[in-house]
Formats: structure tokens, sequence, C-alpha cells
């Protein structure tokens, strides 16, 4: 997976994730709308089989909204492969 700045000033960055289909830039998409000092979050794929997804987040500060949103959800696929590892046990 390879992921580009195509965009950056002050309040947005736009960034491509390379190699990724819906459901990441999807998930993180969604933690950005957590974030109270986000104004905008959202991503485009432009054609389903050519391309890359775009992510685009406007906020007071995108590089880090962008940061803590990546690790809320890190920490999403770390609680549900602990649920997983749990249900495996019994």
């Amino acid at each position: 997976m390879k992921v580009t700045i195509k965009d950056i000033d002050k309040e947005t960055i736009e960034v491509e994730i390379e190699g990724a289909k819906h459901t990441l830039p999807n998930l993180i998409r969604n933690e950005l709308w957590n974030d109270s000092t986000v104004i905008f979050s959202a991503y485009n794929k432009e054609h389903p089989y050519v391309g890359h997804p775009k992510l685009i987040i406007k906020a007071k500060n995108p590089k880090k909204s962008l940061s803590e949103a990546i690790k809320r959800s890190k920490k999403i696929f770390e609680d549900i492969e602990k649920e997983i590892k749990k249900s495996v046990k019994d």
C-alpha cells in the first residue's frame, strides 16, 4: 500500500491510498467525523475498477486529525482481534 499526499494547505489535506478499496478510506472518513475539529471529511474513488481512493479532510489541523483517526481505527481492529481470539478459545 502506498500513500501519497496529493494536496495540502493549512486547513485541507488530500491523501491518495494506492492499493486500498473502499473499506479503509471509509473507516478513516467515519472516524474523522468523530473529531469536533473536522469541518469536512470524505473519500472519492473515481472509478470502481481503476484509480485509487482519495481521502479529503478539512479541519483546524488536518494532519493531526488524520493521525488521530488512524490511531482510533487501529484500536478498532485491535479490539476486533481480541474478541475473535476470545471466541476461538471458548
